[in-house]
């Protein structure tokens, strides 16, 4: 109860301090040159009482990060983009006027409503950024997304929202059908781990893999979550 009362009187303040922390991370984000730079900055961002940590082991998306960066991509989809570290992270390795889109619950389910302001302004040069507030599953929010999208196709699906079993299952199927045929789908904790942490991530994972080409970004196939799969871009014979 202690821990809900301060968060909620956190989520009353931030709005207000929120234009000064706008400011200084437009500035920032105007010097960072290379992944290694964003992943520095976003690990020890909270400024303000303001931060967007990402939940990753730093390790991992940072190789991850410098695949992208390889490759710029130009139309992005995370889903599951809670605290927004990943999300940032993602953005800087885009292409500068990539569109990048991000889907998760609605207000109350997910994240304060004020982080939608911040997430915006991840943007850099002539990046556009989208976010959808629904549930990802309600097939009214995939052709929301693909009308969003205007007839282009993904180049990264990152799949990171309901982590149960069935839930991750439907985001593949359903958002997979956006993804060029040399786009990349990626997936979050594909290591397994405690229920309340990986869901049935990993169970999905393993099933998926046996019939696709990829690619898993693992520090240690003991560390209990985490790890990111990849299905890479299919290539042309």
């Amino acid at each position: 109860m202690l821990y809900e009362l301060e968060s909620a009187l956190k989520n009353l303040v931030r709005p207000l301090l929120l234009p000064v922390v706008l400011q200084r991370l437009r500035a920032r984000i105007r010097t960072l040159r290379t992944p290694e730079d964003a992943i520095h900055y976003a690990f020890g961002s909270n400024y303000l009482s303001v931060h967007f940590t990402p939940v990753q082991i730093r390790e991992e998306i940072g190789e991850f990060l410098k695949m992208l960066a390889r490759r710029p991509p130009s139309t992005v989809l995370e889903i599951g983009t809670e605290n927004g570290g990943t999300f940032f992270l993602l953005a800087r390795v885009s292409a500068s006027d990539a569109f990048i889109l991000s889907l998760d619950l609605p207000r109350g389910q997910s994240y304060a409503g004020w982080r939608e302001n911040l997430y915006r302004n991840f943007a850099s040069d002539r990046q556009q950024i989208e976010i959808f507030r629904a549930d990802s599953h309600n097939p009214s929010t995939l052709e929301k997304v693909r009308g969003s999208l205007g007839g282009r196709r993904l180049d990264l699906l990152f799949i990171d929202g309901d982590h149960s079993y069935d839930g991750v299952k439907k985001d593949f199927e359903m958002y997979s059908t956006l993804v060029a045929p040399d786009g990349m789908i990626a997936f979050h904790d594909i290591v397994d781990g405690p229920e309340s942490a990986v869901g049935g991530v990993p169970k999905f994972w393993r099933e998926l893999k046996q019939t696709r080409r990829h690619l898993e970004i693992v520090k240690d196939w003991k560390q209990g979550g985490w790890g990111i799969g990849i299905l890479p871009p299919v290539i042309a014979a």
